[in-house]
Parts: structure tokens; C-alpha cells; sequence
């Protein structure tokens, strides 16, 4: 039988709100160290023992909490960020809410000892589950210092769910080094079980905090991110395409230093890599996004990792475009070495080996010499396999009302479509030979590349076919009958906000009433028109993603039919044949890799060559 409602004890919302704020160790960890931050300190170190279970210190050099202000500050909804509702549309700080400190104290044994510079003593206050025990004046250094023991000794509900002491152990060293990365001007010292794993400088590098985290060699590969747009300002860290993960725990996105988990950001991020990375890898990155106020709600959740977007459409836009104008000015051929357990960077390509068979390397007596972009006609691909290719790609004849001698368009063409900022990284090279039929070798000052010639012409094709789609809108076809097609709630939302670009991208819909559409037209793509399956996938994608043509939905449809349509490892090139190919993806966006994600092109430095020879002793 039921009893009657009645107010909680405070000792019993106290535990119930902690369950939100403290899941685990790693939160204990995450809200202190953002306390500390949040109070100035320019050094901060965690201490654990048990996976932190056991024993959590952290000891901060900021600002301290006045005496008269210790026993306020463990109250529930007590914080010196907020004084009006107001406030809360321009929260800079990480903590804000007055929860974490009474959340933490009401699951565990806790001391705080503090000072302010003002005070020539410090104070020691003792917790115990949520009642204070004692409270004094004690020595202390200015700064505050927490040591918080036996997390969830008094709810064993809680602590029965917790895991081995290595695995909590491991989520304390994530919660660390995310809040060591977003803020790269505090020292971080990391203490586990009496071993130093983690102490950064402190020195406001962003790049040094990387190589104190993950090491030298990500450290070396990261490219600077510096951009900016109508108050926006994204700056950090992206690594090169060979640096990719199999997982996202890699993705580090911060607003105003605050660790922050968005698919908004991810989606864009992870748009900008797209056919750069292989296919199930992801993009590794440490961005900050500093936000104008009034942009950005931050009180979304109790942990503070989520946010909600004035406008997503917006965000994902200026993150794509930091990402993607960084990935554009680089140069992403992949530097490989023999020896690759010295190597400073892992390489996801196959190496040659000096005992590989080398019969099948072609050679010419006098091999081509290339300098600048001028040269060779591009009439020497016709009847090729890349000729082919192109029949294969445009059956009909509208690629001859185009390109009437079927050729690969010539360098000022290109130029006029879409101008490339980059540097061509081949200027003054020689066509050396041909390995295994399929791998051109080509000398450029000192070092050697390797082509693979199925890779650089998909990327070719896929760009080609890319920039026809977006443009020119896509062929609209009237049905014989219009098709019934039977819409949730939310999709009549999203048909409804989205009208105008589902027609342009040559859909014509009808209401009929409810929740049912009459589709009446349809696009006509790859030589077939669309259907009533591909106008519910636009608005599954439209739902999820931010799409602005059609081409944005049929992405791997494209790098398919590229794929299908180059010449393959073993078809035959002319040396004239590769010598416009080359020339082909000097002018190309994204020459670096296939639309899968393979490299097109691999370098290996004369050093590295002359290494295995012995003609030159290691410098390391």
C-alpha cells in the first residue's frame, strides 16, 4: 500500500542529485579540476589510488574559498558564478550550476583544506557523507586541496556498478588529459597508484600538451587550425588523414575550454575528412570553439557535456569550412620508411621490401622530364585506358557536347571551374619507370614518389563527376502516376521546412492531406529516375545531416561508379599516358587519396634510401 506524499529528507535528495552530477570517479575529477580552473590556478595536481575509488587528491595554486565561505560552498545550488538568470546566456566558466561540490560530499569522505591570499591561515573542513565533522584553522598554501576517499561508501547500490580499479582508473586518465588539452595554459601534474603518468608545461601550447599526452609523433603531425567567422573563433589541432582512428575518442571539441560531446561538430569534422580517411577510420582533432553570447545554451545537462546551438546549420558550417581550408592548403602526401618501428609516424600503407621481386619494374633508356605545368597534350590519353574509363563513365554523348575530343580538360580550364590555392607538389620531376604495372615511379628533388595509377585516376573521375553534380541541377521526370508516400509527424516537418530544396533537387511534391504526400516528380540520376525509397532517404538525411545537394546524399554512389570506371593495377600506360595523368591531378582539389581513403601518392626520402644502403649512418 502506498503512503501518502511527503518531502524527502535532505541527506536523501542530496544522494539522488549526486547520482546525476557523480557517476563515477572520473567525475569527482572532472568537476574539481574545473573548480580549480575556474579559480585561476595555473598548476593542478590529481592524485588517485584504486582507480580513484579508493582515494582522489587534487591540490590547485588558485584563488582558495574564504573562511567565512567554506561551509556555503557544500551546500546544494551554491556558486560564485551566478547571480541572476541572466547570467546564464554568457557563462564562461566550466562549473556554474552549485551542485558538484554537495554531490561529491554526500557519496564519499571528503577534507578541503584552502586559503586566499588575504588570510594567513587556511581552513580544514571534514565531510562525511554529507555531515560535516569538523571544521579549523590549520597551515595551508594559497590555493585549495581536496582529498575525497571511499567514493559511494554509503550507497552500495552505486558502488556495486563501478568496475575494476584499472578500468575507472583509465576514465580518470581521459577526464585529465581532456581537461589538460582544453586548456593548455594550466600545468597539469597526474599521479596513479605513486606513478607520475602525466605532467604538462603549463605553457599555453596547445602542441606541447599534445606531445605530453599522446607523444611525438601525433605532436609533429598535427596542423594548426586558426578561423574565424562573425564572432566565431575555431583554433586547435588536426591531424593528417594516416593519423585516423578506429574509434571517435579521439574527437576533442571545447567550447570556451569546456569538453563538449556534439554529432553537430563530429558531422562536419568528420565531412571535411571525407575520402581522405579509409572507410570505419576517424579524424583525430582538438578544437576550441570560442562563442559569441547569447549563441550557445550550456545548461542542458548536470555533467555540462552537452550543449544546444542558436543555429546548428551555422556551426557545422564554420567548423567544416576551419577543417576543410586547413586540409586544402596541405600537402597530405604520406612519408614512408623501411624501417618502420623507427619510424616517428604510423603509416597505413604497404612498404616495399629489397628482396621484393623487381623484374617487373619498366624503364626507359631516357626517362621524362617534367618542369613546371606546361607540356604534354592531354590528346596523348585518347584511345588509353583512361580514354575508356571516360566511355565507360559518359555512354552516351554528353560528355562529347563537354569535352567533344573526350580529353581531360586542359590547366586553365580547371583553373577557371574552381581555382586551387595549393602549390603543385610535383614542379620539376622525372617519370622513372613503372613497378608491378600499376605503381609509377617519379624523382622530385630528393625523394622518390610511387603513383598508384587506379587511385590517382578514381580521385580524378570522382572529382569530375563531384563538380558536374553540384554545377548543374539534376534532370527532373514527371510520373506516369503520382506515388502515395506516408509520412511520421516529424518527416511532414522536415518535407515542410525543406520544400524549396527538395524541389531544386528535382522533386515535386503535393500534400494530400494528413500525413500522406503525392510525389509527381522525381530526379533522373545515373540514368534512372528516383523513387519513393530515395525521397525518404533524403529526409532521413536531411534529419541528420546538414545536406545542400543532391549530390551530398549519393556520395558513395559516386565513388563507386569512380572506382568502377579507372584503370585498374596492370592496365598498360604509355609513359606519355602517365605523364597526363600526372598532370591530372596536379590540378585536382584533393590529389592526396582515392574517394575511399587510399594515398594516390607515397614519398620516400633519399635519406631514408641511402639509409638502407649504409651509405649514411642513422641519425637516431
Amino acid at each position: 500500500m502506498m503512503n501518502g506524499i511527503q518531502l524527502l529528507e535532505n541527506n536523501i535528495i542530496n544522494k539522488i542529485a549526486a547520482g546525476e552530477v557523480v557517476e563515477r570517479p572520473s567525475s569527482v575529477v572532472k568537476e574539481l579540476m574545473e573548480n580549480s580552473i575556474d579559480a585561476g590556478a595555473s598548476s593542478v595536481t590529481v592524485e588517485i589510488a584504486g582507480g580513484g575509488i579508493d582515494l582522489i587528491k587534487i591540490t590547485d595554486n588558485g584563488r582558495g574559498i574564504p573562511k567565512n565561505e567554506v561551509r556555503t560552498a557544500f551546500l546544494r545550488h551554491a556558486t560564485s558564478k551566478l547571480r541572476k538568470i541572466e547570467d546564464l546566456d554568457d557563462i564562461m566558466t566550466l562549473g556554474f550550476r552549485g551542485e558538484a561540490l554537495s554531490s561529491i560530499a554526500a557519496v564519499a569522505q571528503v577534507e578541503m583544506i584552502t586559503r586566499t591570499e588575504d588570510e594567513d591561515t587556511g581552513t580544514r573542513i571534514v565531510i562525511n557523507g554529507g555531515a560535516v565533522e569538523k571544521k579549523e584553522e590549520t597551515a595551508a598554501n594559497i590555493g585549495t586541496s581536496f582529498t575525497v576517499k571511499n567514493i559511494f561508501y554509503n550507497t552500495p547500490a552505486r558502488r556495486k556498478f563501478l568496475k575494476k580499479p584499472a578500468t575507472e582508473g583509465s576514465y580518470v586518465s581521459e577526464a585529465v588529459q581532456r581537461i589538460a588539452l582544453g586548456h593548455p595554459e594550466t600545468a597539469v601534474k597526474y599521479i596513479n597508484n605513486g606513478n607520475t603518468v602525466l605532467q604538462t608545461s603549463g605553457n599555453n601550447d596547445i602542441r606541447s600538451a599534445v606531445l605530453y599526452i599522446f607523444g611525438k609523433a601525433m605532436a609533429k603531425e598535427m596542423l594548426d587550425v586558426s578561423y574565424g567567422r562573425g564572432g566565431f573563433k575555431v583554433e586547435g589541432l588536426i591531424a593528417k588523414p594516416e593519423l585516423s582512428r578506429g574509434n571517435r575518442n579521439y574527437e576533442n571539441f571545447f567550447i570556451n575550454g569546456r569538453y563538449i560531446k556534439s554529432s553537430i561538430v563530429s558531422e562536419a569534422v568528420e565531412a571535411a575528412y571525407k575520402g581522405k580517411l579509409m572507410i570505419g577510420k576517424f579524424p583525430v582533432f582538438i578544437l576550441n570553439l570560442t562563442v559569441p553570447p547569447n549563441t550557445v545554451d550550456v545548461n542542458v545537462h548536470p555533467t555540462k557535456l552537452e550543449v544546444r546551438f542558436s543555429d546548428d546549420s551555422m556551426i557545422y558550417d564554420i567548423m567544416y569550412d576551419a577543417v576543410t581550408k586547413v586540409l586544402k592548403e596541405t600537402n597530405l602526401i604520406p612519408d614512408v620508411t623501411w624501417d618502420s618501428q623507427k619510424s616517428i609516424k604510423p603509416k597505413p600503407v604497404k612498404q616495399i621490401k629489397l628482396d621484393d621481386d623487381i623484374s617487373d619494374i619498366a624503364y626507359d633508356s631516357e626517362p621524362i622530364e617534367r618542369t613546371g605545368n606546361n607540356g604534354l597534350s592531354d590528346s596523348a590519353l585518347r584511345s588509353s585506358p583512361v580514354s575508356r574509363a571516360i566511355d565507360v563513365l559518359y555512354p552516351d554523348s554528353e560528355y562529347e557536347k563537354n569535352t567533344p575530343d573526350k580529353t581531360i580538360p586542359k590547366a586553365n580550364e580547371m583553373a577557371e571551374e574552381k581555382p586551387t590555392p595549393r602549390k603543385p607538389f610535383f614542379d620539376n620531376y622525372r617519370i622513372v619507370g613503372q613497378l608491378f604495372g600499376t605503381y609509377w615511379i617519379v624523382e622530385q628533388n630528393n625523394s622518390m614518389y610511387l603513383i598508384d595509377q587506379h587511385a590517382a585516376h578514381e580521385r580524378a573521375l570522382y572529382e569530375e563527376l563531384t563538380r558536374r553534380f553540384k554545377s548543374s541541377a539534376p534532370l527532373s521526370q514527371r510520373l506516369l502516376m503520382p506515388v502515395a508516400v506516408d509520412l511520421t509527424d516529424r518527416e511532414k516537418v522536415i518535407v515542410e521546412d525543406n520544400k524549396e530544396l527538395l524541389e531544386s533537387f528535382g522533386f515535386e511534391i503535393e500534400k494530400l492531406g494528413r500525413g500522406t504526400y503525392a510525389l509527381k516528380a522525381v530526379p533522373y540520376i545515373f540514368d534512372s529516375p528516383g523513387n519513393a525509397g530515395f525521397f525518404t532517404d533524403i529526409i532521413d538525411a536531411l534529419e541528420n545531416k546538414n545536406i545542400s545537394s543532391i549530390y551530398d546524399t549519393l556520395e558513395d554512389a559516386v565513388a563507386m561508379m569512380s572506382c568502377k570506371a579507372a584503370v585498374k593495377g596492370n592496365d598498360k600506360l604509355s609513359y606519355s599516358e602517365a605523364q597526363a595523368l600526372i598532370q591530372k591531378i596536379l590540378r585536382l582539389e584533393d590529389p592526396f587519396t582515392c574517394p575511399h581513403g587510399r594515398p594516390t601518392v607515397i614519398e620516400m626520402s633519399r635519406y631514408e634510401i641511402e639509409k638502407k644502403f649504409k651509405r649514411i649512418q642513422d641519425k637516431t
